[in-house]
């Protein structure tokens, strides 16, 4: 793998592909990640970073300068970083026993890894998302295993973030996402309300309404902070079925998350 792209663009996709925010743990709701390696692969001049375990898939394509060898990558994101930082025009990256960065007078050499830790979990969601691609008009509800989604709706990430937000106040680390189509006659909109609850005294809810939607009504539970992932796509589109992993799809980015089932 060779290609050539700015230090600052691939910086941002291996901060933002390591899936910070607020998790739940043992110990409750606290700052964590979902991992430090990257998938990476280069293919149609675009660069696409993969992470995931069982339950949540993260995917960032990047746009490169120049492809002059297409190819894969495993390492560790938060080790390349600090690397990227001290260079400022375009860098040439060239994997072959290790990652080689170089721009003019600097070089560096990163150690790859010998496989991501959930190499296979990764492989089985790229496989189901192969066909999925952002529609600024919603037109599919995508086949995902050996069924399809049966909703789907447009918010942007400003509302999107908001929203969970405000539910992480309550700090159960649980969301409960429920989506209304419009109804037959078009007298009731379509509404998206995300809702979180620790007790019958602590709870936050916020009703969004979508800029378009198709499809039935769903109901699913999701944890993990997808918002911090997909906050500057602008336009997000969310694909729903009850209990059913929860697919959104921006302009670059990608999330698949397993529905909540009390063990996450």
């Amino acid at each position: 793998m060779k290609f050539t792209i700015w230090p600052k663009t691939l910086q941002k996709g291996l901060e933002d592909i390591q899936g910070k925010g607020m998790y739940l743990g043992d110990s409750g709701l606290t700052n964590s990640k979902l991992g430090e390696y990257v998938l990476m692969e280069l293919a149609n001049d675009t660069l696409t970073l993969w992470n995931g375990d069982t339950t949540f898939g993260l995917t960032v394509s990047l746009p490169v300068e120049e492809t002059l060898e297409e190819g894969t990558f495993i390492g560790n994101a938060a080790m390349i970083i600090p690397y990227l930082k001290k260079f400022n025009g375009i860098i040439t990256l060239h994997y072959t026993d290790f990652l080689a960065v170089s721009s003019g007078n600097k070089s560096a050499t990163i150690p790859a890894a010998v496989n991501h830790p959930n190499i296979d979990a990764i492989e089985r969601i790229k496989q189901m998302v192969a066909d999925v691609t952002y529609e600024p008009v919603i037109n599919n509800l995508w086949k995902f295993g050996s069924s399809n989604f049966e909703g789907a709706f447009q918010v942007t990430d400003e509302l999107f973030d908001e929203a969970v937000s405000g539910c992480e106040l309550v700090k159960s680390g649980v969301y409960l996402l429920n989506y209304l189509p419009t109804d037959n006659d078009e007298s009731v909109h379509a509404s998206v309300t995300i809702s979180s609850e620790n007790g019958t005294a602590n709870a936050y809810k916020q009703t969004i309404h979508p800029t378009q939607s198709i499809g039935e009504a769903a109901t699913l539970q999701y944890s993990s902070p997808l918002h911090k992932f997909l906050k500057g796509q602008g336009l997000l589109n969310f694909y729903v079925k009850d209990e059913f992993p929860l697919l959104i799809v921006g302009e670059n980015k990608m999330i698949v998350k397993a529905p909540f089932t009390g063990v996450d």
